[in-house]
């Protein structure tokens, strides 16, 4: 019975910790937004509303500069720049 309250113990505590880590998609989520709020003007992705209220589209400074200079997509963020943030950050 001790050995079953034990195992329980250290499983739970296991699974917590395991739903305390900040998966890769909200590293993504982070970065994306850090890279729009740097850029600092309008229309800095695709997706982004236009002072019209439009979307921004083929405008955005996403579209104009190559998609190098902002990270708009998940698919912008690279695994280095995931583990960079996480060592960067402790996690």
């Amino acid at each position: 019975m001790k050995f079953l309250i034990f195992m329980t113990f250290i499983l739970g505590a296991t699974w917590s910790m395991a739903d305390d880590r900040i998966s890769d998609r909200e590293i993504k989520t982070t970065l994306i937004q850090q890279s729009i709020q740097d850029y600092g003007k309008s229309c800095p992705c695709p997706y982004s509303k236009s002072p019209s209220g439009g979307q921004c589209g083929l405008n955005s400074a996403y579209s104009k500069t190559g998609r190098l200079a902002l990270l708009c997509y998940p698919s912008n963020v690279t695994n280095k720049m995931v583990k960079d943030y996480r060592d960067k950050n402790g996690l």
